[in-house]
């Protein structure tokens, strides 16, 4: 999953206390360079390194001035970490894993500018993007098609193009268009649109996204051959591989790693129909599941009839009985389709909440009942779209038209500016439309919206 590679062996032996500690089952290795300093430190560094790979030092252990020559001739994928002390073995555990959590962060965020376009980690001729944030619960995203003329009306300037945000905190995004950020962007579900600001003489590039998959092919490609070491982590003789898939671009990014690496005879992709998910959602796992060859399992989780006959309260952050219910329908549907020796791969993220950051790639759980796998850990959302249509699939159509995340419509994780999107998009027209029932929901939900009704995504499972 992860190296971890100290100065010195003491230093090591520190570090693998922190990993047993803070991430004890997510199978890093801690290896030692065997002491060297100075310019012998440098080369044995560079001698070493390879994705995946944190160097962790001391701030004594590298002048500071060589730092940033260092760390831009490592490979993708790969970091220089230093602890706030003269020496690893001298700071705390807790210090030692904070230095690793922000070394992760960058792993999955490092943002690069070639020519006319991004690199989403390092390439030699690229420079690195401007003012990036690297926050172990932040995560970076395209916005493009018809999502770009959305946000160029909420920051007031046409982007053209891709455009690429990073999420950052209390719905705060910067937004590039260039190696420059162009502007920031507050979404904030207490207001009913998101504000943008733009930066003062900075002007947007267009990026095509053609050309931006094509630029990254060599990066995904390290990032699909580091996800199939953490499913050969279930070990040999798998007969059912499960991937939950909501039709999300996270879900589906999982699934099309399982049939790479198990084939697709294994593969049972399970689309639990919660009865109020966006139509587009259903079309689009039909569609795929079709040109992939695999078997797709529908389950119903009947959210929709808790509402409208059951007389169920509409779900809230405190009340999330719709989560538990998919969970059911996701149990039944595993105890079905479950052969032989079964493992589940899922979609989970670092950069999606902070419970699933410390979550290991490997683990058991014993809601779903079966061992879970997470391939994409160290993955960006940029990474999981374009790894998507670099094997030539389409992304859900719901992410072109602008939405950061999918499910349910009437979902209380729905951000301000889905709500927006689902509005000018005619979405809410098309679920009036097909499903006349629901108008008396759906006109309820967009109320308690502009109310501020929203909440944490930590705990939903609601696919992306």
């Amino acid at each position: 999953m992860l190296r971890v590679v100290a100065r010195s062996r003491k230093d090591a032996k520190a570090a693998k206390a922190a990993v047993e500690k803070f991430m004890g089952g997510w199978g890093i290795e801690v290896e030692s360079l065997g002491g060297p300093r100075g310019g012998a430190l440098e080369e044995a560094i560079l001698r070493e390194a390879r994705p995946f790979t944190v160097f962790l030092l001391g701030r004594e252990d590298l002048d500071p001035n060589s730092m940033g020559g260092l760390q831009d001739a490592l490979p993708p994928f790969s970091e220089v970490a230093v602890v706030k002390g003269s020496r690893v073995r001298n700071v705390r555990v807790e210090a030692i894993y904070s230095a690793l959590n922000s070394a992760r962060a960058r792993i999955r965020l490092r943002t690069h500018w070639s020519g006319s376009t991004f690199i989403l980690s390092r390439r030699p001729g690229s420079v690195e993007v401007e003012d990036l944030p690297y926050s172990p619960q932040g995560d970076s995203f395209f916005v493009y098609g018809r999502g770009s003329k959305v946000l160029g009306l909420f920051m007031q300037r046409s982007i053209g193009g891709a455009a690429l945000l990073f999420k950052m905190y209390g719905g705060k995004h910067l937004v590039y268009s260039g190696p420059r950020p162009l502007g920031e962007l507050v979404i904030d579900n207490s207001k009913p649109l998101p504000q943008g600001r733009l930066y003062r003489r900075v002007k947007p590039v267009r990026v095509d996204v053609e050309s931006l998959v094509e630029a990254n092919r060599s990066i995904l490609r390290v990032l699909e051959q580091h996800s199939a070491e953490v499913l050969r982590m279930v070990g040999e003789d798998v007969d059912t591989v499960i991937v939950p898939w909501s039709g999300g671009k996270d879900s589906t990014a999982a699934l099309l790693l399982a049939v790479e690496a198990f084939g697709r005879d294994a593969v049972k992709a399970v689309y639990v129909d919660t009865g109020i998910d966006f139509i587009e959602n259903a079309e689009y796992v039909e569609k795929v599941a079709s040109t992939l060859g695999v078997d797709l399992v529908y389950a119903r989780a009947d959210v929709d009839e808790g509402l409208l006959i059951e007389g169920m309260p509409m779900p809230d952050p405190e009340y999330r009985w719709c989560t538990g219910r998919k969970l059911e329908a996701l149990r039944q549907a595993f105890r079905t389709v479950s052969r032989g020796k079964t493992v589940v791969v899922t979609g989970d993220r670092d950069g999606e909440s902070e419970k699933r950051g410390k979550r290991p790639p490997l683990r058991y759980d014993e809601k779903l009942g079966y061992p879970v796998v997470s391939p994409l850990k160290l993955w960006s959302g940029g990474h999981v779209q374009l790894y998507i249509l670099s094997k030539g699939i389409p992304l859900n159509p719901l992410y072109e038209a602008g939405f950061y995340r999918i499910g349910c419509y009437l979902c209380f994780a729905l951000r301000s500016w889905e709500i927006e999107v689902m509005k000018r998009g005619g979405i809410i027209e098309r679920i009036l439309r097909e499903r006349p029932g629901h108008r008396e929901l759906v006109e309820k939900f967009l109320e308690l919206k502009k109310k501020g009704f929203g909440g944490d995504l930590g705990a939903c499972i609601c696919g992306v």
